[in-house]
């Protein structure tokens, strides 16, 4: 008996245990697998770009999971392989919490192994519990239901610990509705074999448009404050997902598969667009982008379950899922943008395999001429003519006044605030050049290598916010709504030195306290006046991130007293002196700044202080 001729009482129970299970393993993911774990994994394995390997790990096993769960699928153990994926799913966040940095590794490896298998297992078995009527319906409902959850305040702007938490409840929710569905698994009919090339081809695409996407929206601070930032817009992106899924679902029930996926690559192209511009007020982008990813997630839930073989679900998530994250991760973090060329031929590939059908040679042609002519195009640069309105802007507000852009070479102070040094004959040559007046506040020669954008939005705005006792007037009215001169002061702020980070970052290692300052007798007393004065306005009086600038921030602090060191191994022999560095010249890219002006003593001295606050 087909699963859509079962009573009612029946189909419904089966309907709402599948519902629930797509919401626990997409929640999961969502939560757990692209946040919370790279989050606990952060403190142990450093920057983005070390956590490459640890990436590659958990594509990698993913990847096998699913395979593995092709191979081993069987419709009669259907309900019992799919507890097991949930159970490993589970095993693995409760890990993730108590290991250090060689059982990531292991962990990583599990959640890979554990996530790939019960997407896989869950897709294979859908269409013999749900049906064929109200299939898209069911992966509308689950699928928006996971965006809406991962998308509440109390989920998304919390701690990765209670991220994981909730992660752990998804899985044994999951785990619970697998026995709801046992009564359900009647049919065993498989759909249509053909079109697996095509459909990979576009969630390829998608996938990897939306991977670079958000990546890029994650790690620009103005663009998150617009888009994931504040409980009303993650309420109104829930909602906004909620209502797109379903009625994402609605359409794929009525035969619109292409059309969904039309829909998607167009709604995530011009988000993608909007979001490369000037860099203004981005909420159409925001609505557009979550339109476009609430489509396509239903679409690639909802295709490998309707054909019902597991070897195509493999397959299908391999290549877009995993490889596709991979690649459009990949894309953003080497050239912080997305290419132009590339969005429109992420468009070219979904319309072109939409219509190919046995067109294979003529489409061929198509996407093999748009692949020379992206290759040839050049890669996206940073906006120059927005950093060339920033210096105007520098000038026109009388900022030379007051900072100057030349270092005096062979005076280590200066070099070691605020270098490196570069020719004169450079600053000279610019028109008109800058080399400024008077130093009455830091030199900003080089300053887009120490402070992040963010940083310098937030100092511009409010001075004394960030600097307590600075004479700097506040500049917030250049970033009044509609008026894009501040984002385009501080696209030139960022540009200044930014060439020079790599030595930078050298002189910052090769930084030592001097033996005096580690001797100095330094009262507490005194460091934690210091710390009031320059640290608490982030993170909070007594160290635990709740400082009345924490919630704006990008980054939340640490909170010391229960927070893993994000920058430190928990096996770093000289634990001191690299928390030493790191308040001393701060960490680039994110919101935390230096203190270069700082005596080694006063240094040594904040260390000490979180280093006894840290439990």
């Amino acid at each position: 008996m087909p699963a859509d001729a079962q009573p009612d009482s029946s189909r419904r129970s089966a309907f709402l245990a599948a519902v629930v299970a797509i919401a626990a393993t997409y929640g999961y993911f969502l939560v757990f697998a692209e946040f919370a774990l790279l989050e606990l994994a952060r403190p142990l394995f450093g920057d983005e770009f070390a956590l490459r390997p640890l990436l590659t790990v958990l594509g990698a096993s993913g990847v096998a999971g699913g395979f593995l769960a092709a191979r081993q699928f069987q419709l009669a153990r259907f309900c019992r392989g799919l507890a097991a994926g949930f159970a490993g799913c589970a095993m693995s966040a409760i890990a993730a919490l108590a290991v250090g940095r060689p059982g990531m590794w292991v962990v990583v490896a599990g959640v890979g192994l554990s996530l790939g298998w019960t997407t896989v297992t869950l897709s294979s078995g859908l269409r013999a519990v749900v049906g064929v009527r109200r299939l898209g319906l069911c992966c509308g409902l689950g699928t928006g239901l996971a965006y809406a959850l991962a998308n509440l305040p109390a989920v998304f702007a919390t701690t990765p610990a209670f991220q994981t938490s909730a992660a752990i409840g998804f899985a044994l929710v999951g785990l619970v509705a697998t026995g709801w569905m046992r009564s359900g698994v009647v049919d065993a009919t498989a759909g249509d074999r053909r079109g697996g090339w095509r459909w990979g081809a576009i969630f390829l695409a998608l996938v990897w448009l939306d991977s670079a996407g958000f990546y890029i929206l994650q790690h620009t601070p103005n663009l998150r404050a617009q888009t994931w930032s504040g409980a009303w817009i993650l309420y109104g992106n829930a909602g906004t997902h909620l209502v797109g899924a379903i009625l994402a679902g609605i359409a794929l029930d009525a035969g619109l598969i292409g059309a969904t996926a039309a829909v998607a690559v167009v709604a995530l192209a011009a988000a993608d667009f909007i979001i490369g511009g000037s860099g203004e007020t981005i909420a159409g982008a925001r609505v557009l982008y979550t339109v476009g990813v609430s489509a396509y997630s239903v679409a690639l839930v909802y295709y490998p379950a309707c054909r019902a073989r597991p070897w195509l679900a493999a397959g299908i998530f391999a290549v877009s899922g995993w490889i596709g994250s991979a690649l459009g991760i990949g894309m953003a973090q080497d050239l912080h943008a997305i290419p132009p060329w590339f969005v429109g031929l992420a468009v070219l590939v979904v319309f072109s395999a939409l219509v190919a059908h046995r067109r294979t040679a003529a489409t061929a042609a198509a996407l093999g001429c748009v692949v020379v002519l992206g290759l040839t195009s050049p890669p996206a640069r940073a906006d120059d003519e927005m950093i060339g309105r920033g210096r105007e802007i520098y000038i026109a507000e009388g900022c030379i006044t007051c900072h100057s852009q030349y270092l005096r070479p062979g005076v280590p102070q200066e070099i070691l605030w605020w270098g490196p040094v570069r020719p004169l004959a450079e600053s000279l040559a610019e028109t008109p050049p800058l080399l400024g007046l008077r130093r009455q506040g830091p030199d900003l020669m080089n300053v887009g290598n120490r402070r992040s954008p963010e940083w310098q939005r937030l100092h511009l705005m409010a001075p004394r916010a960030l600097a307590p006792g600075s004479r700097m007037p506040s500049y917030a009215h250049l970033f009044r709504p509609g008026d894009a001169r501040g984002e385009s002061l501080v696209a030139y702020l960022a540009s200044l030195g930014a060439e020079t980070l790599a030595v930078r970052m050298d002189a910052a290692t090769a930084w030592m306290p001097s033996a005096e300052a580690l001797m100095q007798p330094y009262p507490e007393s005194r460091a934690q006046k210091t710390f009031s004065q320059l640290c608490a306005a982030c993170h909070g009086p007594e160290a635990h991130g709740d400082g009345p600038l924490a919630a704006s921030l990008s980054i939340k602090p640490p909170d010391f007293s229960r927070d893993p060191w994000r920058r430190i191994s928990a096996d770093e022999p000289n634990r001191l002196f690299a928390l030493a560095r790191i308040i001393k010249f701060g960490v680039p890219g994110t919101p935390m700044a230096g203190h270069e002006y700082l005596d080694d003593a006063t240094v040594i001295a904040l260390a000490r202080l979180l280093e006894g606050r840290h439990r």
